[in-house]
C-alpha cells in the first residue's frame, strides 16, 4: 500500500525562519513523502511554496547578490553556481516529489480498479438488483465514484503543479538569459543536470 521517498532538503528551504547568512552550504534536513502525504498535501504544498519562494520568486535578487562588487568570481561563474546549487536543485526536488506522487496515484488507481473488478464479479445480477431496489444502481454508481475522488483530486493537483513548474522554469530561463548567459538554453541545461544527478 504505497512506498516512501526521502528527499534531502536544505534547512533554509525546510524552515524559512532559519537564517544561514554567510553560509554557502546550509545544513540538510530530510523530507519523507508517502502516499498519505501525497493525498493530504499540506506538507508537500508547504514545501513547494517555501522552495519556490527561496529560489524562483527571488531569482533577480539572488542574481543581484551574486553580481555584487564584493564577489571576486566572474559573473558567469557566479551565475552558474547559483543556477546549479540553488535553482536547479530546487526544481529537481520538486519534480522528484511530483513524480513520486504521480506514481502513487497510478498505484492507487490500479488498486481501486482491482477492487471494483472483484466487486463486479461477486455481485448479483444488475437486473435482479434493480428490480428489488430501483435506487440501488444509482447508489452503487455514486459509491464507486466516491472511491475514486481522492485519486481524481491527486491527479488534478499533480497536473496543476506541473503547469506551475513549467511556467516558473520558462520565466527563470528568460531572466537567466538576460542576466547571465544568453547562449545557454537553461531548460535543456536543467535536463542535463537532472540526468547527471542519477
Amino acid at each position: 500500500m504505497g512506498h516512501e521517498i526521502t528527499l534531502q532538503v536544505p534547512a533554509r528551504v525546510a524552515d524559512p525562519n532559519l537564517n544561514f547568512k554567510g553560509q554557502d552550504h546550509a545544513a540538510m534536513q530530510t523530507l519523507t513523502l508517502n502516499r498519505g502525504k501525497c493525498l493530504k498535501r499540506e506538507l508537500v504544498d508547504s514545501f513547494f511554496r517555501v522552495s519556490r519562494h527561496n529560489s524562483d520568486d527571488v531569482i533577480q535578487q539572488k542574481l543581484n547578490d551574486t553580481n555584487g562588487p564584493k564577489n571576486d568570481q566572474s559573473k558567469t561563474t557566479r551565475c552558474r553556481q547559483f543556477v546549479e546549487q540553488e535553482l536547479y536543485r530546487g526544481w529537481d526536488l520538486r519534480l522528484k516529489a511530483l513524480n513520486f506522487c504521480e506514481q502513487e496515484a497510478a498505484d492507487l488507481k490500479q488498486e481501486l480498479d482491482g477492487k471494483m473488478e472483484a466487486e463486479i464479479r461477486t455481485e448479483k445480477s444488475p437486473v435482479l438488483t434493480a428490480r428489488m431496489d430501483p435506487y440501488a444502481a444509482a447508489e452503487d454508481l455514486e459509491l464507486r465514484q466516491a472511491r475514486y475522488e481522492q485519486w481524481r483530486q491527486l491527479t488534478k493537483w499533480i497536473s496543476n503543479q506541473r503547469a506551475v513548474e513549467d511556467i516558473l522554469q520558462k520565466n527563470a530561463a528568460k531572466v537567466l538569459t538576460r542576466a547571465c548567459d544568453p547562449d545557454t538554453a537553461y531548460i535543456d541545461d536543467f535536463k542535463k543536470f537532472r540526468a547527471s544527478m542519477r
